[in-house]
């Protein structure tokens, strides 16, 4: 089982993306944390918390997927961790370790009839 994340109280400044509700792949907007952002050796851990407060699991082969990815350019953008699975209603962590300077959140859908509606922040871990 893998280890909880306990969001702490959440920043506006690191808010990825506010509640959407999407039904194919997205890419939230890039949060830049800034000119002097570099930490160096394996970077920074960190998570994205993405509250699903709806999700089409109507078919039965729907799936979504988050993944974290960062960026030095906010263009080209590379995973920052593996892909955390949205399987219901609630929280899910996608846990990372940040190295460029730009964040975001890409979802990835599938299926006959995906929908879902999610909000997202960055969470700077221990």
């Amino acid at each position: 089982m893998a280890e909880p994340v306990i969001p702490t109280p959440q920043d506006t400044q690191l808010l990825l993306q506010d509640t959407t509700t999407k039904t194919a792949a997205y890419n939230s907007p890039g949060v830049d944390l800034g000119a002097g952002f570099s930490p160096g050796g394996l970077g920074k851990p960190a998570a994205a918390v993405v509250r699903v407060s709806a999700i089409d699991l109507v078919d039965g082969n729907e799936a979504y997927t988050f993944t974290l990815q960062d960026s030095s350019d906010n263009v080209t953008f590379f995973p920052a961790g593996a892909p955390a699975s949205a399987i219901g209603v609630g929280a899910v962590p996608v846990r990372g370790w940040v190295t460029r300077r730009y964040v975001r959140v890409a979802l990835t859908v599938s299926g006959t009839t995906p929908s879902i509606t999610f909000k997202a922040w960055l969470n700077p871990l221990p």
